[in-house]
């Protein structure tokens, strides 16, 4: 764990944090539930609360909690009705003084069941927001310990489930036909993305043909690099589309949260609610924004945002007929460890001249490709979505006009086009 995550809260402090946060809930305000104790006595700080929902089969998802925020963790007791889980050190084979670290239990026999974190000397970040997330888990979800369907759970985060079924039986779907211009990053994707997740088991045999010991050829994870507004999203919905496969579409805004902790929960809950649904894609839009690199000095929000990645990225690979897709328009800024995380780096680049002239031939087909050329021309250092915008001024531009004028609706000369571009 980053050494940054590892910083003493003092003790009232702790206590403020994980107070207002919790105070903040529905069953706390709602008084089905009552806030955690939190005490600290002879060197050890210890956070007690009643949970609501607690049994046997949800014990697993209290010991993922766990897992999103502390890094090195091994079962300490297993005995009926009582779970206990040890905080390791950073460093494995460190054993001094290993007792002293955090101790998450877990008991269900009592009438109430109950969850009890103690450490010797102050929490860290990491176990506080352990502690807020173990609350809001088993006090604030369904008292009938339902299954709730991973679409919902996403759709109240504000993320949205790209169906390309859905979207075809609604006329719009996407290809690569309908994306001008990138026929190298087409050619790419194509590769990397369509045909392994289409022919597994032919890339497992070509695999088994190669190598002294058979491994997985198949990407982990592919990242998108390129300026803003080049196709990346685009693209990645026309990979949903192309395979018949759903697409987490992650837009930054949608998980960060000015909350203690729950941006990192919201990205940990996006990644479980993926492992959840059969086949799933999940895009993660200005990753950039998420994950830069440690060296230069983030915010402790951010770099426990990065170490949830981390290690979802590491859980979700191997998932069958599922990838995970990243998109930047700086690399250069990503943290090397997650860079490492993506075998595939796919650049889009500002289109070329020729390029431009494709993507005009998709939004002034009523322009000759002599005409679409010199517009093209002018346009250099555009990226696609600002030709369509240029495109949609000049549009609005003439319809005004021939209103005003009360003339009969006609497509814009290349004239209008020219006029455009000479005022900006």
């Amino acid at each position: 764990m980053d050494k940054s995550l590892t910083k003493d809260i003092d003790f009232l402090s702790a206590k403020a944090i994980l107070l207002k946060e919790i105070s903040n809930f529905s069953s706390i305000k709602s008084g089905s539930s009552k806030l955690p104790e939190i005490n600290y006595d002879k060197n050890e700080s210890r956070i007690r609360f009643h949970a609501r929902s607690l049994n046997k089969n949800s014990i697993l998802d209290c010991f993922e909690v766990v897992k999103n925020h502390i890094e090195n963790i091994k079962l300490h007791t297993l005995s009926n009705g009582y779970y206990c889980l040890q905080a390791l050190h950073s460093n494995l084979y460190d054993t001094k003084s290993i007792l002293d670290n955090a101790k998450f239990r877990f008991s269900i026999l009592k009438s109430q069941p109950e969850i009890e974190i103690t450490k010797k000397g102050s929490f860290v970040e990491a176990e506080i927001l352990t502690a807020i997330e173990l609350f809001r888990l088993t006090n604030e979800g369904d008292k009938n310990n339902s299954i709730v369907d991973p679409r919902e759970i996403l759709q109240n985060l504000g993320i949205e489930v790209y169906d390309p079924l859905l979207e075809k039986a609604k006329g719009n779907t996407i290809s690569f036909d309908q994306i001008f211009g990138y026929e190298k990053v087409k050619q790419e994707i194509f590769e990397s993305l369509i045909m392994p997740l289409k022919n597994p088991e032919a890339f497992l045999n070509i695999s088994n043909l190669t190598r002294k010991y058979p491994s997985n050829n198949r990407p982990r994870a592919v990242l998108f690099e390129g300026e803003p507004g080049v196709g990346k999203t685009t693209m990645a919905k026309a990979v949903s589309c192309m395979l018949g496969i759903p697409l987490i579409n992650v837009p930054i805004e949608s998980i960060m949260s000015k909350y203690f902790g729950e941006s990192a929960q919201n990205l940990a809950i996006v990644f479980d609610a993926a492992k959840a649904m059969d086949t799933v894609l999940i895009f993660l839009d200005e990753i950039d924004s998420l994950a830069g690199k440690r060296e230069d000095g983030l915010f402790e929000a951010t770099k426990t945002m990065l170490s949830v990645l981390l290690r979802k990225l590491d859980g979700f690979e191997g998932k069958p007929n599922s990838i995970t897709m990243g998109a930047t328009n700086r690399k250069i800024d990503l943290d090397s460890a997650l860079v490492s995380r993506f075998d595939k780096s796919i650049y889009f680049p500002l289109p070329n001249a020729s390029e431009r002239t494709a993507i005009l031939s998709g939004y002034a087909m009523q322009l000759d490709e002599q005409l679409r050329r010199k517009i093209a021309e002018k346009l250099e250092g555009y990226s696609g979505r600002k030709i369509k915008d240029f495109c949609d001024m000049v549009e609005r531009r003439h319809v005004t006009q021939l209103i005003e004028k009360n003339l009969p609706i006609s497509a814009p000369s290349s004239e209008d086009y020219l006029k455009i571009i000479a005022e900006i």
